[in-house]
């Protein structure tokens, strides 16, 4: 029985922390049953205790035969650990970029653009606790059709939430897509709209033990002006730097940053990429860019300048990093039955005496020189 010790403490301890912090039913359920399954793996390891040694070595015998068999490949199961290799053994393989499919990944990273925006802001500008009748705030995201869970604040504890969908009453949404505040039912939830020139931005829910008060909603309502101010500004600062379809950096904002970089004498390469013969090319783009910021391999991000032209400043550092990142990506597309070929063009800035425009057109002329060597 005292293997069952440690599930039981984890439930233990999982039911007081969310009747102390933040009850839901979805969290309860997904603890109840991640315990109980614990419970079974913890229960089935009396089926695999051997009973001899003759045994013991019959199994392990059995087992060798077993892995001499082929195993399928998974492509997209890198949670996996894999055993440890001699010394002398050859290098891991590197972890797959591709964990979704390109474009489904893609059309998910344009929809949460705008959740991302409202998170960072929240995160960075969070409401202020005014009275200790306060115990926690919950900031929900509207994307103009549902509410979703954003973060959760507890004190000067900010906890990010999954896009659970929002209990509350009929009246309670009517208000809040009205624009205007709210009181519970049960007078221990405030809801304050987060609005801006008339954009409805999402919500703050405030919960108390106690009752809250109509004369208590104005002072709230002041305070949440500053959080619906900094996302408009975040907005649009979005609309003159970054693509309206895309979402990547504009071809104004990408003149800004070369011509800063240029100017810093900063040890950087131009690169452009032109896609030919590919299909979805705005969302392989897109792919691209999210892939290549979460390996700190293409700097800020990419630049999209023509319909299917795209550009990147990357550090002479990072190059060779660069190069293997990039060779994979494409890869990982072939097997994932998206051939892609893609022109590229390079331009550094290192080269003594050079000049801003010459470095510009440098890389244009590199990348018809590929584009000419695909046509052939």
């Amino acid at each position: 029985m005292k293997r069952y010790t440690i599930p039981t403490i984890f439930f233990i301890i999982g039911v007081i922390l969310q009747y102390t912090f933040y009850f839901s039913w979805v969290s309860f359920t997904l603890l109840s049953v991640s315990c109980l399954l614990l419970a079974l793996f913890l229960y089935s390891l009396d089926f695999q205790k051997p009973e001899s040694q003759n045994e013991t070595n019959h199994n392990l015998n059995n087992e060798g035969l077993l892995d001499k068999n082929p195993r399928t490949d998974v492509v997209f199961d890198t949670e996996t650990s894999l055993p440890t290799v001699p010394s002398n053994a050859e290098p891991k393989p590197k972890d797959i970029l591709w964990k979704k499919d390109p474009i489904l990944l893609a059309r998910e990273q344009i929809h949460s653009e705008g959740r991302s925006l409202f998170c960072e802001t929240v995160k960075e500008f969070p409401f202020p606790f005014l009275t200790e009748k306060l115990t926690s705030i919950q900031y929900v995201y509207y994307d103009g059709k549902a509410f979703k869970e954003c973060y959760w604040q507890k004190a000067g504890m900010m906890v990010e939430t999954d896009d659970n969908p929002v209990e509350w009453d009929e009246y309670e949404e009517g208000r809040i897509k009205e624009l205007l505040p709210a009181i519970a039912i049960d007078k221990r939830k405030l809801y304050i709209p987060l609005t801006m020139n008339a954009h409805l931005f999402g919500f703050l829910c405030f919960s108390t033990k106690e009752v809250w008060s109509e004369s208590e909603i104005q002072s709230f309502w002041e305070k949440s002006t500053i959080i619906s101010e900094k996302i408009m500004q975040k907005r649009e600062y979005a609309k003159v730097t970054k693509h309206p379809i895309s979402k990547l950096f504009n071809v104004s904002h990408f003149y800004q940053m070369a011509k800063s970089a240029f100017e810093s004498k900063e040890k950087v390469t131009l690169i452009l990429f032109k896609f030919i013969d590919t299909n979805f090319q705005s969302e392989i783009a897109i792919g691209l860019n999210l892939l290549g910021k979460q390996n700190a391999v293409i700097g800020l991000g990419l630049y999209q300048l023509e319909e299917n032209l795209y550009s990147a400043i990357i550090s002479n550092d990072k190059l060779d990093i660069f190069s293997e990142f990039f060779k994979q990506f494409i890869e990982e597309l072939d097997n994932l039955g998206y051939p892609s070929e893609v022109a590229l063009g390079f331009s550094n800035q290192s080269v003594p005496g050079i000049k801003f425009d010459i470095w510009i057109k440098a890389a244009y002329k590199s990348l018809e020189e590929s584009i000419l060597y695909h046509a052939a």
